[in-house]
């Protein structure tokens, strides 16, 4: 009994240990990568930055995150590119999603608009206006409607 709480009491102490490392820090817009920068600029120039955070977890490269005075919140990875949009209400700008996606949602959900768009390793995940989540492959081919 005595040997099973040690156990214990040193796995949540390494738990503990684990996530103590992580690090979150408020940033500027000009300390993030020069290629989040053009993105930002390019796409987003008419919703002003609000937030702009650089976060560093144990095992994990380091990440951006921007909020948008909209509300849109931007993930980049560790060379300024991004993985994650989500626009909560708002859009997605078209010229960020690819041309595949784009017509499916186009054609399957005319009266939707994609409000949240994630990279993966795999593919994509699309969130619609309606609550609709879809998922794609690399090359934006139709996958299936995520439940």
């Amino acid at each position: 009994m005595k040997k099973q709480i040690q156990t214990w009491m040193l796995i949540a102490f390494l738990g503990t240990a684990f996530t103590a490392t992580a690090q979150e820090k408020v940033i500027t817009v000009n300390q993030l990568p020069k290629t989040a920068q053009s993105f930002i600029s390019s796409h987003y120039a008419k919703s002003p930055v609000s937030l702009v955070k650089s976060e560093k977890e144990t095992l994990s490269p380091l990440e951006y995150k921007v909020v948008l005075q909209d509300g849109t919140e931007i993930e980049f990875d560790e060379k300024g590119n991004w993985t994650e949009i989500d626009g909560k209400r708002n859009a997605v700008p078209t010229a960020i999603i690819p041309a595949a996606i784009k017509a499916h949602v186009n054609k399957s959900f005319p009266n939707n608009e994609i409000v949240e768009l994630k990279k993966k390793k795999k593919g994509y995940e699309v969130e619609l206006t309606s609550g609709i989540d879809l998922k794609f492959d690399a090359k934006g081919k139709f996958l299936k409607i995520d439940d």
